[in-house]
């Protein structure tokens, strides 16, 4: 396969109703070109049509490593995939797949989908590599119990709302001192914030999530979330000061056992 290529969104709409691979999978968006078979198949002319004149499809059938490339995107058994909002409101999309023997990571740019080949080994670099290389914020880890909402004042979320502590707090039982420092970080503005999600199939074929690690940067630096569930039932938080290599520390060992 080439190092690299784009496709665009028409062009994946139309490659994978082609190839009956599904839709495309999250975080990525795909429009229906199109209400009727004849609009349908004349956007299809035109897509192919491109493809031809890039070499990455040739007498109406797509270059073998492309193919690999779109079937691995759709249905790896291993994907970590990357939301965030960055500077200037710009946001990111992008997904990394591999099969144990192929590896892409899938980027959106616009209306175009950005291909390119990762090494299997180097899934977990290859996305969070995508993020800023923001330093850790300064202090401690603190994990508390997931409950009530808690009350704080000058707390921001980024724009569009989407605040990974939302419905986040500590219940009574915790001590003032993880209270305050859990609140203060409810007050810091946020500059960038996001979420990584990986997802694993199981030997039924289906495909699970395993827990959001979210993340936001402030003035102090980077701090991120991760949730783990214990025996009993109860959901624990945990708050910690992270950079690119914390955060990718935490999805290798999710994912210990997949890789």
């Amino acid at each position: 396969m080439p190092h690299s290529f784009s496709l665009s969104l028409a062009a994946v709409d139309m490659l994978l109703e082609h190839d009956k691979l599904g839709r495309a999978p999250f975080p990525f968006q795909v429009p229906h070109i199109g209400t009727t078979h004849t609009q349908r198949a004349q956007v299809r002319e035109a897509v192919f049509r491109d493809l031809e004149s890039r070499g990455l499809m040739r007498a109406g059938r797509l270059d073998a490593d492309v193919g690999l490339a779109l079937r691995t995107f759709v249905s790896s058994p291993v994907a970590i995939t990357a939301a965030a909002q960055l500077d200037d409101g710009k946001r990111l999309f992008a997904r990394v797949v591999s099969d144990g023997q192929f590896a892409a990571v899938v980027k959106q740019d616009e209306n175009l989908l950005v291909f390119a080949e990762a090494r299997p080994t180097g899934l977990v670099p290859a996305i969070v590599d995508l993020l800023p290389l923001t330093p850790a914020a300064a202090g401690q880890s603190v994990t508390i119990a997931k409950s009530a909402p808690v009350k704080s004042r000058g707390r921001h979320a980024a724009d569009g709302g989407y605040d990974p502590f939302a419905g986040v707090a500590p219940p009574r039982s915790q001590s003032s001192s993880q209270v305050r420092y859990v609140e203060r970080i409810f007050e810091k503005p946020k500059l960038r914030i996001g979420q990584f999600t990986a997802f694993v199939r199981g030997q039924n074929g289906k495909a699970s999530d395993l827990s959001p690690t979210a993340w936001f940067d402030t003035d102090d630096g980077r701090y991120f979330m991760t949730v783990r569930d214990s025996d009993d039932g109860q959901t624990w938080i945990t708050y910690a000061p992270a950079d690119n290599a914390r955060i990718a520390q935490h999805l290798h060992s999710q994912l210990e056992g997949y890789l």
